[in-house]
């Protein structure tokens, strides 16, 4: 029994004076509780100098009556709490000042009236002029939809299909010709233009492409402009790619027998288009004189769309898609197809027929000479204009255009200088060729002015500019304004509910 004793001793015992503990150790720093005044204490050398300037004077004058002015209903959250914050109960608005990442909303939490309307006025102007920038900036986007930029200059010219070269005449009916079929009778139109038209295509002596020693005369196709006018074209309706070398074709200008009120120096035309298009009054054309020798650099552009350009409509887009619009007769959609065929429609409306070699539907009749007169009306007149307006002819969204300069010198004067070879060439020919200028084309992309994720950006960066807004900012928005309401809304309908659990209880107890 004395061994257990000696082996646990008892544990010493401490006694604390609680009221001591607790009193402060520095009683003349002690303040109440909820006491709000600062402490007076020593005043600084600028304090001391705005006091002389009567400038804290007129501050607190000045915050003290802006502190009394009446504020409307909605606007009472911005008057001041007496008690900072700490003997009543937070709102919700004042809980999501301190707590929101907008600048400026912490102000309203521990500021004085005047300094809360003040942030609230520079809160509302600076939401006003977001939203004033965001609408202008919809209203550019709905005005221009589409954008055209340079993707990229390193496409190669190899890749581009080369353009159909058609070359026409200026002497397009011969007098030998003329004499012979005005003695017999009943010609109609299309006879008389298939006779009298001189054929260019047999005037090719001799046709080369990419400097090939075969021939390429079987190649050329003999086609009609909407003019009347009988040309001999390469590459039309076909898609052949060049890579450097182009186009070679010798001509014999022979103006023996045909009637032009134009000289001799300029009886050749040459069209560049694209090879699915007909030539028109519209196509870029270079006039090449008789006995001369021309070279037609091209430069291609390539005009493409991206799918973003799919989600605007037709009538802000400007253009149709591929196999957006079929054409009744030509079987790839150009613009100047359409026009052809508008010409057509508007023409037999009209004179009930059409000329010769136009686009036509099945069951159209050909015009007759009788008829010439109202064809030429057609072209005189002003329901054209309105025609075409109708018949919405836009520019497709994807096509290639040629632009081309044209370098012409005198056969004359190269036999002149030349020694060896002055038999080899002749005064009365026309020497062509066309190649590619560079090896680099420029392609240009159709593109949406502005989409979800560029108005995203442009939201983004307009409110960070003037509010610091974010998706936090969002979030937090949708918390306190629906999430924290519904879940307070949700407990308080709990807690009454086992309050009346409990008072039935009680009750049937």
């Amino acid at each position: 029994m004395s061994s257990s004793q000696t082996s646990n001793p008892a544990l010493p015992k401490y006694l604390v004076n609680f009221e001591n503990y607790l009193k402060p150790k520095k009683l003349d720093q002690c303040q109440p509780l909820q006491h709000f005044e600062k402490p007076t204490g020593r005043i600084s050398y600028l304090t001391r100098n705005l006091k002389r300037l009567k400038l804290l004077r007129w501050y607190y004058s000045f915050s003290k009556f802006f502190g009394q002015l009446p504020l409307p209903r909605f606007l009472e959250f911005l008057r001041a709490r007496k008690d900072d914050g700490l003997c009543k109960r937070k709102t919700g608005f004042e809980i999501y000042c301190e707590m929101a990442s907008i600048h400026g909303f912490h102000i309203f939490v521990g500021a004085k009236t005047w300094q809360r309307v003040l942030w609230w006025l520079l809160i509302c102007t600076a939401v006003l002029l977001s939203l004033v920038i965001v609408i202008m900036s919809l209203s550019m986007t709905r005005e221009t939809p589409t954008i055209r930029f340079i993707d990229t200059m390193m496409k190669p010219t190899s890749e581009v299909p080369f353009p159909a070269v058609t070359i026409c005449g200026l002497n397009t009916i011969s007098q030998r010709n003329l004499s012979e079929k005005l003695k017999k009778r009943n010609a109609s139109w299309l006879q008389l233009l298939e006779d009298l038209a001189p054929s260019i295509c047999q005037q090719v002596n001799s046709c080369q492409w990419e400097n090939r020693v075969e021939n390429c005369r079987k190649k050329l196709q003999a086609i009609w402009t909407p003019d009347q006018r009988l040309c001999c074209s390469f590459n039309y309706q076909q898609k052949r790619f060049s890579s450097h070398l182009g186009l070679s074709v010798v001509l014999s200008s022979n103006n023996e027998g045909f009637g032009s009120a134009l000289t001799a120096s300029a009886s050749h035309e040459i069209l560049i288009h694209e090879s699915h298009e007909i030539p028109s009054t519209f196509t870029p054309k270079l006039l090449v004189p008789s006995g001369s020798e021309a070279h037609l650099m091209v430069r291609p552009f390539v005009n493409r769309f991206t799918e973003n350009l799919g989600s605007i409509d037709l009538d802000k887009r400007a253009c149709y898609f591929p196999r957006e619009r079929d054409l009744f007769y030509f079987s790839v959609y150009s613009q100047g197809n359409c026009l052809a065929e508008c010409r057509s429609e508007g023409i037999f409306r009209l004179c009930g027929c059409i000329p010769p070699n136009s686009p036509r539907r099945q069951g159209w009749s050909l015009c007759d000479l009788q008829q010439i007169q109202c064809t030429i009306n057609y072209d005189n007149a002003d329901r054209i204009v309105e025609e075409q307006k109708q018949c919405k002819c836009l520019p497709p969204c994807q096509f290639h255009r040629y632009e081309f300069q044209g370098d012409i010198r005198l056969i004359k004067e190269m036999a002149n200088r030349s020694i060896g070879n002055s038999s080899l060439i002749s005064p009365n020919e026309v020497r062509l060729r066309i190649y590619y200028d560079s090896p680099i084309a420029e392609e240009q992309v159709l593109d949406v002015y502005e989409n979800w994720l560029t108005f995203i950006g442009t939201f983004g960066g307009i409110t960070g500019l003037f509010m610091g807004c974010s998706f936090v900012s969002v979030f937090e928005l949708i918390f306190f304004t629906c999430v924290r309401p519904t879940c307070n809304w949700l407990t308080r309908q709990q807690i009454l509910w086992r309050r009346r659990q409990k008072i039935s209880v009680i009750r049937t107890g």
